[in-house]
């Protein structure tokens, strides 16, 4: 059996084959009398009343009245207009004896359902005329629910509520005992809301073509069989994008259940469809406003980033200016050195922030791809960052197979990788990088030991400017670009990247290449070069790229 949510019950009692409430007034007694055992005799429920007083004073609970065109002390129009006045006022069927047509235009226009006329025969026909005058009042009464719950449906903001308010309205409006909000999901039909018992051929009704193609195909009119009815959720296109079903004990449903059912589908489809509008737009919201703190965080983070070897040359080169004719040659050759190597930082940051402004605006990374012996290339790759990892323990586990890469691409996506290994993993900790095949790819993996990341953090660790809160509480160095220029680089490269990743344990990043078809033989790796032209721009700016620590 198929496990459903249930919805909340509704705020009015709902069962099927309504028994019908019949007010008599009539100051007859035996007529009164005579109208009352006819009615009760139909199975329906009637009280009476022998004056307009008493009239008035018995309307609570009342479907129908039938209502004597003279009473006592007044007329039967005047008693109609009182209870025209009152709120939710049942119908009237106008009662008289004297047949005049003036009578029954007169009723009709004060708001009388229908006439009926005191002659012979009459009582045979009283409770054919009183189940028609019902079934206009409730037509009318089912109407003006309509008109509410459609209010009701269209305001609700929140998925549950919506559900709940979708089957509760269905179930009142179309007196079911059963009602299932089945959505489109995957090309298929499931229940997600179920108010009243779960019906026992549910899953015949989901596995049947009817519902099926009604469900994910073209919008038809609601379907009726044995006393269950299948009413289609149309979106715009003429498609839909759900089903309700429902079920009734009683002797089934007529044209105006059909068309009730069929109009409130309508308003219910179209609040699902403004929900699921109002869902996106407050997840790009929030979407925009996450990018609108990565990018502020983005521009207090490169600043640092900038000012921090600015300052370093400009304190060691002045210090140089002013003392070097009396420094030791060591300490000289260390302060150049020291200049050097963050000069080298500026540079690589610099060269980060032009590809990653050329890839915003749409411009990717050139690309050559050839055929190169992986374990080479990335043994060059680590030889290249042997300054950052000489205070890890490194171990490589790479096979000896030929991939399809570019070496320059590829040493910048190896050195972003191992830069972040570093920052975020203790001195003297352990760095491992293998490689494993996997059909006609190879799947290279940097593995650290360091802080690791949350799920959410690292669902978000390839998006430009995004910094792990980590990062910044362990006030790690970074500019939150580096990974997304790795995602970019193997992209070009047609592969894939993630992370897998766990607090405190350490976090796991790997990326794809193809492998070269066995029958090519691999190119020579060009040594330690890594000139790129991304665009003219980043030429003009001394662009030389290198592995990037970013």
């Amino acid at each position: 059996m198929i496990e459903l949510t249930p919805a909340s019950p509704p705020t009015a009692s709902v069962h099927a084959g309504a028994t019908i409430r019949v007010l008599v007034v009539e100051d007859s007694i035996d007529h009164q009398m005579l109208m009352v055992r006819r009615l009760r005799a139909a199975g329906m429920k009637v009280t009476a009343a022998s004056n307009a007083q008493d009239a008035l004073a018995s309307l609570d609970g009342v479907d129908l009245v039938l209502l004597d065109y003279r009473l006592p002390g007044t007329s039967g129009i005047e008693v109609l207009e009182a209870i025209q006045q009152r709120e939710s006022a049942p119908s009237v069927i106008m009662v008289t004896g004297t047949g005049s047509i003036d009578v029954a235009v007169d009723a009709m226009r004060a708001g009388a359902i229908d006439y009926l006329a005191k002659g012979a025969g009459y009582l045979d026909a009283l409770p054919e005329v009183v189940r028609r005058a019902w079934r206009h009042h409730d037509l009318a009464a089912r109407a003006t629910e309509l008109q509410r719950l459609a209010l009701l449906v269209s305001s609700a903001t929140d998925r549950d509520e919506l559900f709940g308010e979708i089957v509760s309205g269905a179930r009142r409006l179309l007196r079911a005992s059963s009602c299932v909000l089945m959505l489109g999901r995957h090309g298929r039909l499931t229940p997600v809301t179920v108010l009243g018992p779960t019906p026992d051929d549910l899953n015949e009704v989901l596995a049947s073509d009817r519902g099926l193609d009604a469900g994910a195909g073209e919008v038809v009119a609601p379907w009726t069989e044995d006393g269950r009815m299948l009413v289609p959720l149309p979106r715009d296109g003429g498609m839909a994008v759900g089903m309700l079903a429902v079920w009734r004990r009683d002797d089934g449903y007529g044209e105006g259940d059909l068309e009730l059912a069929r109009t409130f589908a309508s308003f219910a489809g179209m609040a699902l469809r403004n929900l699921r509008q109002r869902e996106l737009e407050l997840q790009l919201v929030d979407e925009l406003q996450q990018t609108v703190d990565a990018r502020r965080d983005f521009i207090a983070s490169i600043s640092h980033e900038l000012r921090t070897p600015l300052t370093c040359i400009s304190g060691f080169a002045q210090t140089l200016q002013e003392h070097s004719d009396v420094m030791p040659e060591e300490q000289r050759a260390d302060m150049m050195q020291r200049i050097m190597r963050n000069a080298g930082d500026l540079h690589a940051l610099v060269d980060d922030l032009i590809h990653l402004a050329a890839l915003d605006r749409g411009h990717s990374a050139p690309v050559a791809l050839r055929p190169y012996p992986l374990d080479t290339l990335v043994r060059q790759c680590i030889g290249d960052a042997e300054e950052i990892l000489a205070d890890r323990v490194v171990t490589i586990d790479v096979p000896h197979d030929v991939v399809m890469a570019d070496p320059v691409l590829l040493r910048r996506t190896v050195g972003n990788l191992l830069t972040n290994a570093v920052k975020f993993s203790a001195s003297g900790s352990r760095i491992d990088v293998r490689g494993t095949i996997d059909g006609g790819r190879v799947r290279v993996e940097v593995q650290d030991q360091g802080i690791g990341l949350e799920p959410r953090e690292a669902a978000r660790v390839f998006d430009p400017f995004f910094r792990a809160v980590g990062s910044v509480a362990n006030a790690v160095r970074g500019s939150g670009i580096g990974l997304a220029l790795v995602k970019e680089y193997v992209r070009t490269m047609d592969g894939a990247v993630g992370v897998s990743s766990e607090p405190g344990v350490g976090s796991t990043f790997w990326f794809t290449l193809l492998l070269a078809p066995t029958n090519v033989a691999p190119a020579d790796v060009v040594p330690g070069s890594d000139q790129t032209q991304m665009q003219p721009e980043a030429q003009a700016a001394g662009s030389t790229g290198g592995f990037v620590a970013s």
